[in-house]
């Protein structure tokens, strides 16, 4: 069963703007045998960077990813290699404390089950999250509260950026992704659109901004689009990523910024 799903991600909606682009994913939702689901980031802050490394289920299985112990899991930068240790089942982190640097490329390997993955990334120039402020949207029957991050686009097409929320402490957002194609240059107000449940007052918000490479981004639109990820386990089968031999997920350098702001 193979299905064409036409995902619509909303690039610019605001007072002043309204743009849009689409994206076409095809999403294999057959029963297969179970892949490696791979997710390694390095950013831009000081500290121990992560890889997770877990199974996929099938489509119709419950919503959980098992996890895969016992990998070896490397990140390299061209000079310098770290052997990454296992923190929790799945879960491996640099020994060292490590900062990505803009325009650095890193080397991911992982070996597991007999079975090597490999990835390449290099850290994108780093943006500027110049601020956060509410806005009022209206919306059908309805007004809401949604968050919008200010920032200015680099001049030059390429620059992609993904946004994760969070309202007290809790996760909110995965998928929030977005590029310049239609705002190359300008001065950026886009809202970020949250689940259904609405914002109250004295809610404590982050925004985390990251700058990310074209892959990634693709990624999340499909893994978005197809329902997947934390709040649905099954994945689509074939969704861009810049791992090898078969697995899914991605490997993420990456600038970080956050902001933080009370619901008024």
């Amino acid at each position: 069963m193979k299905k064409h799903i036409k995902i619509q991600c909303l690039v610019a909606l605001c007072a002043l703007s309204l743009a849009s682009c689409t994206d076409v994913i095809d999403v294999d939702l057959n029963t297969t045998d179970p892949k490696f689901v791979i997710e390694g980031n390095v950013t831009d802050q000081v500290g121990r960077q992560v890889v997770t490394v877990r199974k996929t289920v099938n489509f119709d299985e419950p919503n959980n990813y098992p996890a895969v112990t016992g990998a070896r899991v490397t990140i390299s930068d061209g000079s310098s290699t770290d052997t990454l240790a296992e923190t929790a089942p799945g879960r491996y982190e640099t020994v060292n404390i490590l900062q990505g640097e803009v325009g650095k490329t890193y080397f991911l390997r992982v070996e597991a089950e007999g079975k090597v993955f490999e990835a390449t990334s290099t850290m994108p120039q780093k943006v500027s999250f110049d601020s956060l402020y509410q806005s009022n949207l209206s919306v059908p029957g309805r007004a809401t509260t949604v968050l919008v991050p200010v920032y200015r686009d680099p001049a030059g097409l390429g620059d992609h950026y993904r946004f994760v929320a969070w309202r007290n402490g809790g996760q909110l957002t995965d998928f929030n992704v977005r590029d310049d194609r239609n705002n190359d240059g300008l001065s950026m107000t886009q809202p970020i659109f949250l689940p259904s449940e609405d914002l109250e007052t004295g809610d404590s918000m982050t925004v985390e901004m990251q700058t990310i490479d074209r892959t990634v981004y693709k990624y999340f639109v499909a893994l978005g689009g197809s329902g997947g990820g934390p709040n649905n386990e099954s994945v689509p089968a074939n969704p861009d990523t810049n791992l090898s031999n078969g697995a899914l997920g991605y490997f993420s350098t990456h600038t970080l910024q956050r902001r933080q702001m009370v619901i008024q």
